[in-house]
């Protein structure tokens, strides 16, 4: 249907991104590597599934959806771009972490300079009841 459609490595590199925001946006970064790794030896063939079962619909959800599923199947059919989308959800992870760490470190220096100052830290939960 869509046979003519050609995907520059840009355009794959920029879908790939994509999804793997999506997948991060979400939380789903453990349950996605896990199905893309279990599912990678079967990626050729699943995507020609996907062209089999899904193609024929796609088209009555618009032209932008049936060439988007069509980049899309292209895309899902290299073994290299599982390996890519996991890698960008990985280092996604990893920044979300970083950034959590550093605001972290950064709360606690500012509780840390709180209490040099001689203010006593407020009491949380049951604690702040007891008069000790």
């Amino acid at each position: 249907m869509y046979w003519d459609v050609e995907l520059t490595p840009e355009e794959e590199e920029k879908i790939l991104r994509k999804i793997a925001e999506t997948i991060h946006k979400y939380r789903m970064d453990v349950v996605a590597i896990l199905t893309i790794e279990t599912m990678k030896p079967m990626t050729y063939f699943g995507a020609q599934m996907g062209r089999f079962l899904l193609s024929p619909y796609l088209p009555a959800l618009g032209e932008n959806a049936g060439i988007s599923g069509e980049k899309l199947f292209q895309i899902l059919e290299k073994h290299d771009n599982s390996e890519k989308l996991i890698q960008m959800i990985e280092e996604l992870v990893e920044e979300d972490e970083r950034q959590k760490r550093e605001a972290k470190k950064a709360k606690e220096l500012e509780k840390g300079a709180d209490a040099k100052a001689g203010e006593t830290p407020k009491k949380k939960g049951w604690r702040r009841f007891l008069p000790f």
